[in-house]
């Protein structure tokens, strides 16, 4: 598994990196028009070598710029990155397709399988990303698409990324040449010095030296191997430009660990982020723990509402004026103000989730699949519904990695009907407004079940039945503490472990303003004395 970290270079590099930035950008539109049919695609597929030979036999270089040998393979394997990914999508798209002839809903289920079957990481990365593209397609035009081509429309690219693989090797390379010295990252980049280079003396070596997070030296100081870096220019809400080093590490994966007959299971909400519960095929292992973000969430709306009030007074002036710019850049500054909240928010809670599951010493996390909570035609302009959304998705993403590193493995489980069964009878449940309103509605909290008497909160329903679809069992689940139920692995936590979530759980809610309920009642379930 390779982990990238990206570093800052000297502000020097902002000129010859746009210089380059330009170059890039036209043989990508080039190589997408040559091969966006499904020849070409077709082409692409094929190829199993390095893309940048194919490319490089059938695409012209750009008529009166000279690129040297080395940085124009390394051009071309970035485009070819492109084409490839998208062959791969087209594959996919047309393997999926007949899945979808009897709606989303069908086709999760029938889905599920394929994800758990999927052994490569990346491909499982690929399935989710298309099948929750296709859900998104068929809820807005109510059926599947005709062909790959009116389901993804031709990439426009606005970026490129200038990597530096294709070369010959860290420290005699042609284009790019790298060595760690102590904490530093030390080498030369060859990089164009004006906007259209026409001989050899329009190229010239830069040398940097970046300082390597303290993570990222953890990382190679556990057996990580340094990787060929990339090169990109960032663009800054404000407009500054960056020229960053997408610095990577190959890690060796955790083999999978824990009970592979037990999984940390988790339903999203709107009113909490994440419910989750411990269950094993026998039955349920611990009480729901809930993640709230309250307080965080209204923050966000509140700088969301904020931001559309900004972009309405910038719009009274004219484009470049003195006051649209000083309103530009309050709207860059709350936008990554944003960002900012929703990515410590979503690295937060994915290393909590993966520390309960750790302590359980679960194999499995089942995670809801983000593809039947995308809105349908309209929905998202409700703002409650678009943040929610863009938060799960970003949480997801850094949870699956973030399991895989620790030797566990995240799964997507289709929702339909997770909320409305009960897990103890199977039979119909409806919605009401709380316990002590049983007024049946459509969005409440309180899951109550006619044919048993069970009663819960809605999304602890949700998860419960996540598992058992992740599980695949086809009985209700038990929970009785000494009785039918495994007994509570509290010997399986370790003292660093539990200490850990212990801590955690006092940061979230003094930082980020998200807490975990049942913090109590998780240290109760585990055993003090083995915690010593």
């Amino acid at each position: 598994m390779i982990l990238t970290t990206s570093v800052r270079l000297p502000s020097d590099f902002i000129g010859p990196v746009k210089n380059l930035t330009a170059l890039g950008v036209k043989l990508q539109e080039q190589a997408l028009e040559n091969y966006w049919s499904y020849e070409g695609l077709g082409r692409v597929a094929a190829h199993s070598g390095q893309i940048w030979k194919l490319l490089d036999t059938e695409l012209s270089r750009p008529r009166g710029v000279y690129v040297p040998s080395r940085p124009w393979r390394c051009i071309l394997e970035s485009a070819g990155r492109i084409l490839r990914s998208q062959a791969e999508r087209k594959r996919i798209f047309e393997h999926l397709l007949p899945l979808f002839t009897d709606g989303a809903k069908s086709a999760a289920k029938k889905l599920y399988e394929e994800f758990k079957a999927e052994g490569n990481p990346e491909k499982f990365g690929y399935l989710l990303n298309v099948a929750e593209q296709l859900g998104e397609f068929y809820a807005e035009h109510e059926r599947p698409p005709r062909d790959f081509f009116e389901f993804q429309r031709k990439p426009e690219p606005k970026r490129f990324t200038y990597t530096l693989a294709p070369d010959d090797g860290s420290e005699n390379g042609q284009a790019a040449r790298w060595r760690l010295e102590g904490d530093q990252l030390v080498g030369e980049i060859k990089l164009p010095i004006v906007p259209e280079p026409r001989s050899k003396k329009d190229w010239r070596w830069l040398p940097f030296s970046v300082k390597l997070p303290a993570e990222l030296l953890e990382k190679l100081a556990a057996g990580g191997v340094l990787c060929a870096p990339d090169l990109r220019l960032k663009v800054k809400p404000d407009g500054e430009l960056v020229a960053l080093l997408d610095v990577k590490v190959e890690v060796p994966e955790e083999e999978p660990s824990g009970n592979s007959g037990c999984a940390l299971a988790c339903d999203w909400g709107l009113r909490k982020l994440v419910t989750c519960t411990v269950v094993s095929r026998e039955g349920q292992l611990t009480p729901p723990f809930f993640v709230f973000w309250s307080g965080l969430k209204a923050k966000l709306f509140r700088i969301r509402e904020h931001i559309g009030k900004l972009q309405g007074l910038r719009d009274r002036y004219e484009k470049g004026s003195a006051a649209w710019k000083e309103l530009n850049r309050k709207i860059a500054a709350a936008w990554q103000k944003y960002h900012r909240i929703q990515h410590a928010l979503a690295h937060a809670v994915s290393t909590l989730l993966v520390l309960l599951a750790k302590i359980f010493r679960c194999r499995h996390i089942y995670v809801e699949w983000l593809v039947g909570l995308r809105g349908k035609k309209g929905r998202g302009k409700d703002l409650n519904w678009w943040v929610t959304t863009v938060v799960r998705g970003l949480l997801f993403r850094l949870l699956k990695y973030k399991a895989r590193l620790a030797g566990i493995r995240v799964f997507a489980v289709p929702p339909g009907g997770t909320s409305r069964i009960c897990p103890r009878c199977l039979d119909a449940g409806k919605h009401v407004v709380s316990p002590g309103d049983k007024t049946e509605r459509d969005s409440g909290s309180w899951f109550v079940c006619p044919s048993c008497g069970w009663q819960a909160d809605r999304d602890y329903a949700g998860s419960l039945n996540i598992a058992r679809v992740g599980f695949s069992l086809t009985r209700p689940l038990s929970y009785k503490v000494g009785g039918a139920a495994l007994p509570f692995p509290s010997r399986a936590a370790s003292a660093e472990v539990f200490r850990e979530a212990m801590a955690f759980t006092t940061t979230l809610g003094y930082v980020c303003s998200v807490y975990l309920a049942n913090v109590g009642c998780l240290a109760k379930l585990l055993d003090m004395q083995s915690c010593t």
